[in-house]
């Protein structure tokens, strides 16, 4: 059969060079997943004009709409990962989801917008777990933290690239073009891994045993639900993406309602400073988090708690910044500091399950801090800021963004929580055996 037709063959051994050329398309499939779903928040100004809808319609659209689909399509989907081709999953997935992207430029109602971003949805939920468990297939325990930030540099200039070019796209050519532009280059990615990048061995870095807690989704989900220190994971993340999704989606609108930004300003400024944020958290993030954990897991999540500490303040001075610049500053300190925290808190979860249910894992977290986190983010925003608009006009959504100190001060307390438990629960992980939960 040509290798057109069956794609790169699975490899048992890949050699390091591989491992990084694989790490850099990983990125690659980040940074187009990250431009695909947040180039709405950039396009949200002119969309709402044109289609003539309320701030809470765009934010259902934004947040809730996107995080149920993309949550409830995960776990089932994400099961791929754990049995199957996470290769093939992957290819599948990004033509999906960017095929998806480049048909929201032809919407002409709200309704037709909605369907087109359930399918960048619906096709962006697995990638996420196959990226994950293909990531610990390729790198040890001890180096995780830092490959899954070189992914998370894919994160930043994502945002950075449906910003910039999505801003100046729409100024000069509309807002459909935006869609249009983003979307394309995901089909030719999706080729060029398809024919280059193989499967890797699955557990090759930690050793694959039988594990009857991993013969199904409900086993896994059940030896999950079991682990305290996760169950503490998944409720930081939730609180942590409703902080951080309030500053995604709406902190564009803040720029243009509030400081009278342009649309290509508001693209340029706040593209660059997410990507200059993301660069950097993943650079010193990952290492750091690393090198705390080599006495134990725990010290994945001890980071983590500085990450969420740091990032309240950073979200009070990004709401109540007195000009554009401080505006824009305050949005890429609360973008590094935030984003510390996302390699870290993945690699203390990747320790706290077994090697077969690493998909479903991503998944789980991905539903519920999708499903709470991103869908309530968004969307608490974008009701405050019709209630308070009334009273404080274009001012209402400096208020509305208050919400992000609070929800990040109680994502620390989580963490702390899963801190104290997490070492022995990855103990628990690595046994062959089945194993009572830590208490």
């Amino acid at each position: 059969m040509p290798r057109i037709l069956r794609g790169a063959p699975a490899q048992p051994e890949i050699a390091p060079t591989k491992r990084f050329y694989i790490m850099v398309l990983m990125a690659a499939v980040t940074a187009l997943a990250m431009t695909d779903r947040n180039i709405l928040s950039i396009l949200l100004v002119p969309i709402k004009q044109e289609l003539k809808v309320s701030d809470t319609a765009m934010g259902l659209l934004t947040g809730t709409a996107f995080a149920v689909v993309y949550a409830t399509t995960a776990i089932p989907l994400a099961r791929v990962a754990d049995v199957g081709n996470r290769r093939t999953l992957l290819v599948v997935c990004l033509a999906v989801w960017s095929g998806a992207t480049a048909l929201s430029g032809f919407a002409t109602s709200y309704l037709q917008l909605l369907v087109a971003r359930i399918g960048v949805a619906g096709g962006e939920a697995p990638a996420n777990p196959a990226i994950t468990s293909m990531i610990a297939d390729l790198y040890p325990p001890e180096r995780r933290a830092t490959a899954l930030g070189a992914i998370l540099i894919g994160l930043g200039l994502g945002v950075m690239f449906g910003s910039v070019c999505g801003g100046l796209l729409a100024q000069e050519l509309g807002w459909r073009a935006a869609f249009f532009a983003v979307g394309v280059p995901g089909i030719l990615l999706a080729i060029l891994i398809w024919l280059t990048v193989p499967e890797p061995l699955r557990g090759g870095t930690n050793g694959l045993h039988e594990d009857p807690d991993s013969r199904s989704i409900w086993l896994a989900l059940r030896y999950m639900m079991t682990v305290p220190s996760f169950l503490h994971i998944l409720s930081a993340k939730t609180f942590m993406q409703i902080s951080s999704q309030a500053s995604l989606i709406w902190a564009p609108a803040f720029l243009i309602r509030v400081h009278g930004l342009s649309l290509a300003e508001t693209g340029l400024y706040y593209g660059v400073a997410i990507a200059l944020a993301t660069f950097f958290a993943a650079v010193i993030g990952g290492p750091i988090s690393d090198r705390l954990a080599r006495k134990g897991p725990a010290g994945h999540l001890r980071f983590c708690i500085v990450s969420m500490v740091l990032s309240g303040p950073t979200a009070v001075g990004l709401a109540l910044a007195p000009s554009a610049a401080w505006a824009v500053a305050f949005i890429f300190l609360y973008g590094f500091v935030s984003a510390l925290n996302n390699t870290a808190s993945m690699a203390g979860a990747l320790a706290v399950v077994r090697p077969q249910m690493r998909g479903v894992m991503t998944a789980v977290v991905n539903f519920v801090y999708s499903l709470l986190g991103a869908g309530l983010g968004g969307l608490i925003v974008g009701l405050l800021n019709d209630v308070l608009e009334p009273r404080y006009g274009d001012q209402a959504i400096r208020y509305s963004l208050l919400i992000m100190p609070v929800a990040s001060t109680i994502a620390a307390v989580s963490y702390y929580l899963g801190s104290r438990t997490l070492d022995r629960d990855a103990k628990r992980a690595e046994s062959p055996v089945y194993a009572p939960p830590s208490t």
